[in-house]
């Protein structure tokens, strides 16, 4: 920019090249300019700004701003001093670091200088400018503002250029760090810059470490503007007058109130639980709308407790209507999120009955606090601690712009506070403004208020102003007089901002505090011995300020800050005051740490680590939930640890037999045994499974063969067999590699001493096969024959020369010849260890003595020799295999004439214990092309020399492929058995199986054939019954609301959570599928190592928040190489409920009662409380009616002995007796809930945990128990008084099984609670009279509540039916709601092959309206012979079979499938192009527009040598490759198919095709990709 002053200049300039974008500064600002500049008396700012500005403009500098320096004034003088600089380049750059600072400087700077200013930010859809939109605003504006990341993006794309810009402005420089977006334009364009800017950085953050420093100034090219240059911060802020206020404890007892404040809580949110289980599944978001509202209904009732306790009664009850007019103010479209909100509503006007009760009638609102201010307070209207603030107020009364800034704790204090003061004539004298928190930053109205506050105070307009510590960084807290604390700070931030607030002339720093209260004064103390003060970088490090000394007043001094001691007298406290204020002159010599200003920001950034903590706290507090995850350890089974490796003189085991059965005869497999020191428990060392093979089946069993003594030389030969045969089979042999740079050795020849850990020790060992079952001799021919080659290939030195070394060998071709001819003549096939007659060959073992890799010979191939043509796709450069072997291995062979030998490989072992063979019948829809094909066997083919013979049967290495899948199940076992065994339930006639505890153990995530579920729903219905039974015997006193918290605080899921990782159980908990590759026996090399990176060493982890997270991409159940893995929270509660149902299962209330107790739940009751129940309701008065009983007893035939009992659990509270239901319904919702469970269970053995969940669902519901009461007449016994409930009672009778059109009943309205209720105490009532004889109880009530739900006759919701069988059969639909308050319209499409199918619903509510809709869709679709029960059993092809039955009969497209053949192509994307990305691009796609979901077919190659992918610059290698074809089915268009490359894995092979697929659609023109 340049001044007018100086046309000539300018013109030269001109001349030169500068800046043709930019028009002249004589057009904008002329003289004005530098007569600004030139008289900086008109600039309004005190000595340190100026200061500031005049090192600026010769340097570039980071100032360091406290609150009392206004930065904006210094931004303006530098703009308009760099306005009339000479140089070149005119343009202005301000960057801050959030889009709300980006408005509110960019406002501020328009205000001040005269110059064209814009803003620029993301929303602006700056994005997507180009170079000449970029020009033009150059072109039309001087200073742009903008975040850093536009100016990045802007930079790399060549839009702007840094030699453009004369002044870089960065607010809060304290960012350029890391990978800031400041930092990367400092990195990638300042520093290489040529021309660079001025730079002018602006920060509140306080440097703490010197390092933080000089990274700082070198990345921004600037100096720290530090004490030394500016004379210090402190020389331009006023001292701060500091003096506490105190305030006597109220003297009003609310106990009573809170009680009832807290009983009506928990009333309204047992209403809003009950609610939303009647609404449960309806819709996707209803958890978390619940959430939602139930958060609201607890923050409401914190706020007015908080007010209660800290403001009076008056406040309290301004504070229940503030929350009325919010809730009030909430609109809901949907019928049951205005139930919700009523609830709500009826909570907050239930809380201001409450309280008015405790207020008389005229003051609920006003109180004359100059002529009653002491009875207000006795009476609790008023608190103490109110009481002093209008005290301090009415002291400032008459003098001029009083203005004090009170930092309160929470916004409701002050709004309710602004409330009062209004309503009270004694304090019209103030105006009241409140500015709270992060919240008005989110629109311009609120940054406007921002803005304007100032100017409201500098007028007199306002002068009290209440703020919190979250007010948005970048407000520029206006001047005051008096910073009063009203609440005391929580945060070190908090304090220290309190602090800097009040750093201006003549103010004062006040805060409340109340006498004799330790914990305040401590905490203060803690504040101010932890405060950070803000460092000049040069200084020293300072060490922690010295600890506190106590004053003759009794007072703890700490540097400037003093702490008044709360047990002093009154008279002490006015002399602590005087002190505080004018702190004594000892102070002076105190280290520079105390006289420091803290920043702003730095207080920000703390305030923000303070929100994170907040984060973390309620993660951490979320124990139990879904959405937390844990890192836990695994618990190691004691049983297979042993000390027997060093043992010289050899060692005593107990054996435990193998035998393995083929279901196909003919199919041999050895036996194994199994040593260890230990003895297992008999029901684990006796024990058979089932093995899943391709078309086979093993079963194994396993059993006990008594104690077997292995001397030393018996014990190193068995180490030597377990090492070869499972390294050999399953990892490897020769360890090291040219590649890797290490000598290539036989792995028996090193040291494998680690191998072998104490923890995990036994033997697996083949056994002779002419043993009986119950005997186990080892078989030791094969063991020898094991140790032999092992020996052989120890000593072998040709081994070494030929393949270590890569030398030829040496044989001579006479010799070759001359064996050659003696194998003519004597029919041998020579091996690398010995010879084997031809005809003898047939599955022998044999290991490639090059490889390492061991073998089962199939047969020799005829007409075949290692001078053959070798035969592999990828080894074009190898004429015959003896090249194969010369090039490759280096090794000459010795024998080339030999017949190869055709090998069958060993295979890498596999999950056996799942059939997964029925799990691809099922799988077998083609939308995930998984039919399973008959892979065809890959055989490999070697010459003999290069095979060493073993002399052991194929059956042991058959058998050997087994081991990994029966060992796990067997160490699962033995865990149960462990934790069996802590429990120790010592019962008579009690017995429970190591399989009942490892259900109980195993979640849905670990794939086996059983999971905990069942056992979790029975446990969880037992807990709550017991719970119940415990409270309501043990408290009879208290209500309904109260044993209802109480329950829920022992059977939540966080109480569980606690109780069972104080028992160690999450060691127990099987969470992740077996890994048969990653299994090691003892000896074994691993070779799929997961090295531990968790951080800690000890297989045990320590619940630590820092070993909690939320995120939704972690691996559950994948463990490290130290057993660490994660875990979803509530599955530690869950197996907590799943071991209490399983003990019940075993041995009823009484064994899972000691299954409670083992873990903390203290519910067990003395049985003499159930005689005392009844002893007291018998003593009762009670005057019967005529047969006002007699005919009830009749409906349930059951006559009470107690009859009060009954009359009891038929009155409803409406009645006004002292005696309701509520207690007994409390009660009876648990016995019912626990009967129906354990019907449900006994009942259904082979019913899924799924469906037994939905199965329970429709049978344990107030709505259901309502319709009871309707069919046996229940209801008419029900003692009531309100008319609401008698009207509801009369609309749901005529409503009553009422079917609709569609011959589906779905209820037009739901019935009242009460009747449900009603049931539910009558169950109650019974389990007391029979003295909780839970068969009697059941006798009764099944009658009555027949038929329940079967799983044939099992009716989801139509809602959640269509939903399930869309999803199963790859169909999306899409769902239009509207209200007009009348009714609920709403409108369903499915497109169905090319017809669109529509289903329409007009209900009440939007879900019954939707209910009803699916509704006529499904019927529509089973007269197309598709339903859920059909898509069961059925594939894809069979519905696309009925779908062309149907074609003749197809309906005319409307005009949603029209609108696909339209001109209007649909756009998708753009593609993501990370794995799995593609394929979700597509499925959003298809949802969209109502496409069906694609299918797959994918064929696999396997090959002897690695394919090679390449993917970008991304190379990888696989022994597979996959090639995917996708068919896409479009509506009106027909099926689109197309292939993708070749894939290392079957998903990648996936996104290929899809891919392929949607670039070959654009080419059809039926979509465009979105670049």
């Amino acid at each position: 920019m340049h001044s007018s002053l100086e046309p000539e200049k300018m013109e030269e300039n001109s001349q030169q090249g500068s800046n043709s974008l930019k028009r002249k500064s004589s057009e904008i600002d002329g003289d004005q300019i530098l007569a600004s500049v030139s008289s900086p008396t008109m600039v309004e700012s005190n000595g340190y700004e100026l200061k500031v500005y005049e090192v600026a403009k010769n340097r570039n500098i980071i100032a360091v701003l406290g609150t009392g320096i206004d930065k904006s004034v210094i931004t303006k003088m530098l703009i308009k001093a760099m306005g009339c600089s000479d140089t070149d380049k005119r343009l202005i750059i301000f960057l801050a670091p959030t889009v709300n600072i980006v408005k509110q400087q960019c406002c501020e700077i328009r205000a001040q200088v005269n110059l064209k200013v814009e803003e620029y930010f993301g929303a602006k859809g700056v994005d997507k400018w180009t170079s000449q939109r970029w020009d033009e605003e150059v072109s039309k504006h001087d200073i742009l503002v903008m975040t850093p990341q536009i100016l990045l993006d802007a930079l790399r794309s060549a839009f702007l250029k840094l030699e453009m810009v004369c002044l870089l402005i960065l607010d809060e420089c304290h960012r350029t760090t890391g990978n800031h977006p400041y930092a990367k334009l400092m990195k990638e364009f300042y520093h290489e810059s040529t021309n660079k800017p001025k730079i002018f950085g602006l920060t509140a953050s306080a440097v703490v470490r010197k390092g933080q420093v000089s990274e700082l100034e070198r990345l921004m090219d600037s100096k720290i503007f530090n004490s030394e240059e500016g004379k210090g911060v402190e020389k331009f802020a006023k001292a701060v007058k500091e003096g506490p206020i105190f305030y006597d404890p109220s003297p009003f007892r609310s106990l009573e109130l809170k009680e009832k404040l807290e009983t009506s809580h928990l009333k309204f949110d047992t209403s809003l639980r009950r609610l939303q289980e009647l609404e449960k599944g309806s819709f996707l978001n209803i958890d978390n709308k619940f959430e939602t509202y139930q958060k609201r209904l607890s923050i409401d009732y914190k706020e007015i407790l908080h007010c209660l306790d800290n403001l009076g009664l008056i406040c309290a009850h301004l504070a229940a209507e503030v929350c009325l007019e919010k809730i009030s103010d909430t609109k809901e479209e949907s019928e049951t999120y205005k139930e919700w909100s009523m609830v709500c509503k009826e909570f907050l006007e239930d809380i201001l009955s409450t309280i008015g009760v405790y207020l008389q009638q005229e003051d609920k609102n006003s109180v004359d606090l100059q002529q009653n201010r002491l009875s207000a307070v006795n009476s609790g209207h008023v608190s103490p601690k109110l009481k002093e603030l209008f005290h301090l107020l009415d002291s400032f009364r008459g003098e001029k712009q009083k203005q004090c800034l009170i930092l309160v704790e929470r916004i409701i204090t002050a709004e309710v506070i602004e409330r009062f003061v209004k309503k009270e004539a004694s304090l019209s004298y103030l105006n009241v403004l409140y500015l709270v928190g992060n919240n008005l930053s989110t629109n311009a109205s609120a940054q406007k208020t921002q803005i304007e506050i100032p100017n409201l105070f500098h007028e007199g307009k306002v002068n009290l102003l209440f703020i919190t510590d979250a007010v948005e960084e970048g407000f520029q807290v206006p001047n005051c007089s008096c910073m009063v604390c009203f609440d005391l700070p929580k945060t070190v931030c908090s304090y220290s901002q309190s602090q800097e607030h009040a750093k201006q002339s003549n103010s004062k720093s006040i805060m409340f505090l109340e006498r004799g209260n330790p914990k305040q004064r401590d905490h203060l103390y803690d504040l101010m011995r932890r405060e950070v003060p803000i460092r000049d970088p040069e200084a020293p490090n300072l060490k922690s300020c010295p600890p506190p000394v106590t004053n003759a007043h009794g007072v703890k001094e700490i540097g400037t800050m003093v702490i008044p001691d709360s047990n002093i007298t009154v008279s002490e406290e006015a002399a602590s005051t005087q002190t505080m204020i004018d702190p004594p002159s000892r102070n002076e010599q105190l280290p520079p740490c105390k006289k420091l200003r803290l920043d702003n920001n730095l207080l920000q950034s703390n305030a923000k680590e303070k929100v994170a903590s907040s984060k973390s706290k309620s993660s951490s507090s979320a124990a139990g939930s879904k959405k937390r995850k844990e890192l836990h350890g695994t618990t190691c089974a004691n049983a297979l640890s042993g000390t027997w490796g060093e043992n010289i003189d050899g060692a005593i085991f107990q054996a435990y037999k193998f035998d393995f059965c083929c279901n196909i005869s003919g199919e041999v497999y050895s036996s194994f045994s199994l040593l260890l020191e230990s003895t297992l428990a008999e029901d684990v060392g006796n024990v058979e499974m089932d093995l899943y093979l391709v078309r086979k089946l093993v079963k194994a069993s396993v059993s006990p063969c008594g104690q077997i003594r292995l001397s030393q030389e018996e014990l190193v030969k068995g180490k030597y067999f377990q090492q070869f045969f499972f390294n050999g089979m399953f990892g490897k042999l020769f360890v090291g590699s040219k590649s890797q740079g290490t000598k290539r050795e036989f792995l028996l020849q090193t040291d494998t001493s680690s191998l072998w850990h104490p923890s995990f020790m036994f033997l697996l060992l083949p056994v002779e096969t002419k043993d009986l079952a119950s005997s186990a001799t080892i078989d030791w021919s094969a063991i020898n024959s094991c140790a032999s080659i092992v020996e052989f290939l120890k000593k072998n030195s040709l081994l070494e020369l030929q393949v270590s070394d890569g030398n030829q060998c040496n044989t001579s071709s006479d010799q070759e010849v001359l064996l050659d001819d003696k194998m003519e003549e004597t029919n041998l096939i020579h091996f690398a260890n010995a010879s084997s007659d031809k005809n003898s060959l047939e599955e022998l073992v044999v290991i490639a003595i090059h490889t390492g890799r061991i073998y089962s010979i199939v047969e020799a191939v005829r007409d075949s020799s290692a001078l053959s043509p070798f035969e592999c796709d990828a080894s074009s450069e190898y004429a015959t295999y003896a090249e194969y072997f010369n090039k490759k291995y280096g090794i000459v062979l010795a024998h080339p004439n030999q017949p190869l030998m055709k090998l069958k490989q060993s295979h890498h072992a596999h999950n056996l214990l799942v059939d997964f063979n029925e799990e691809m019948v099922v799988k077998a829809e083609p939308k995930a092309g998984n039919v399973r094909k008959k892979k065809p066997n890959i055989h490999a083919h070697l010459p003999p020399e290069l095979l060493a013979r073993i002399d052991v049967p194929r059956a042991v290495l058959k058998s050997i492929y087994l081991l990994p899948s029966v060992m796990h199940r067997l160490e699962s076992l033995m865990l149960a058995s462990q934790l069996r065994e802590e429990i120790d339930c010592s019962i008579d006639n009690f017995s429970i199986s190591s399989t009942s505890i490892l259900e109980a153990v195993t979640t849905l995530t670990c794939p086996e054939a059983f999971s905990m579920e069942r056992l979790e729903l029975l446990g969880d219905s037992v807990l709550k019954y017991v719970a119940s039974c415990y409270l309501f015997l043990k408290y009879p006193d208290k209500d309904e609301g109260q044993l209802s918290r109480q329950r829920q605080s022992i059977i939540s899921n966080s109480n569980l959570h606690r109780l069972a990782t104080n028992r160690k159980l999450q060691g127990y908990i099987r969470n992740g599928a077996f890994e048969p590759r990653r299994w090691t026996a003892p000896g074994q090399f691993s070779l799929f190592p997961v090295p531990c990176k968790c951080g800690i060493d000890t297989r045990e982890v320590p619940l630590d928040p820092k070993f909690f997270t939320e995120n939704m991409t972690i691996k559950i159940g994948k463990s490290c190489d130290m057993g660490h893995r994660w875990t979803v929270s509530k599955s530690v509660s869950d197996c907590a409920e799943a071991l209490i149902g399983a003990y019940y299962v075993s041995g009823g209330l009484t064994a899972s009662l000691h299954m409670m107790k083992w873990l903390g739940v203290n519910v067990d009751f003395d049985p003499n409380l159930v005689v005392e129940a009844i002893s007291r309701v018998s003593l009762r008065c009670y005057i019967p009616k005529d047969d006002e009983l007699t005919e009830l007893e009749r409906k349930i035939q059951h006559e009470f002995s107690a009859k009060f009992l009954l009359k009891e659990a038929i009155t409803h509270s409406s009645v006004h007796e002292s005696y309701s239901y509520e207690r007994l319904e409390f009660l009876g919702d648990s016995v019912l809930d626990f009967l129906i469970t354990r019907h449900l269970f006994n009942t259904y053995e082979q019913t899924g945990p799924g469906e037994m969940t939905d199965l329970r669902s429709a049978c344990v519901n107030n709505e259901n128990f309502a319709q009871v009461a309707v069919k046996n007449n229940l209801h008419i016994h029900l003692q009531r008084c309100a008319t609401v409930l008698e009207n509801q009672i009369n609309e749901y009778l005529m409503s009553f099984q009422k079917p609709d059109e569609t011959g589906r009943s779905i209820p037009s309205i739901q019935g009242p609670k009460a009747l449900g209720d009603v049931v539910e105490s009558i169950a109650g009532a019974l389990l007391i009279d029979t003295r909780l004889d839970l068969d009697q109880v059941w006798r009764v009530f099944e009658p009555l509540l027949s038929p329940l739900v079967t799983p044939d006759k099992l009716q989801l919701p139509p809602y959640r039916e269509l939903n399930e069988l869309c999803d199963s059969l790859g169909y999306f639909f899409r769902e239009k709601c509207s209200n007009d308050g009348v009714k609920a319209q709403a409108t369903i499409h499915l497109q169905l092959g090319d017809v669109l199918l529509t289903g329409d619903g007009s209900e009440q509510t939007n879900k019954l309206a939707l209910g009803k809709a699916a509704s006529h869709l499904l019927t529509q679709l089973e007269k197309r012979n598709i339903s859920r029960k059909i898509s069961i059993g059925d594939n894809q092809s069979s519905m696309d079979v009925n779908l062309a039955c149907n074609h003749s009969d197809r309906e005319t497209p409307t005009s949603d499938s029209i609108e696909i053949q339209s001109i209007v192509i649909p756009v998708i994307g753009p593609i993501n192009t990370k794995k799995g990305g593609p394929r979700g691009t597509l499925h959003e796609f298809c949802k969209k527009h109502l496409w069906p979901t694609p299918t797959f077919d994918t064929s696999e190659e396997k090959s002897r040598t690695p394919f090679e992918f390449t993917d970008g610059d991304e190379k990888r290698t696989s022994f597979s490759s996959f090639t995917s074809t996708i068919t896409l089915r479009i509506p009106n268009r027909g099926a689109v198919m197309y292939a993708g490359e070749a894939r290392p894995d079957k998903k990648s092979s996936f996104d290929s095709a899809v891919v392929e697929l949607l670039y070959e659609l654009e080419r059809r023109k039926i979509v465009t990709i979105q670049k």
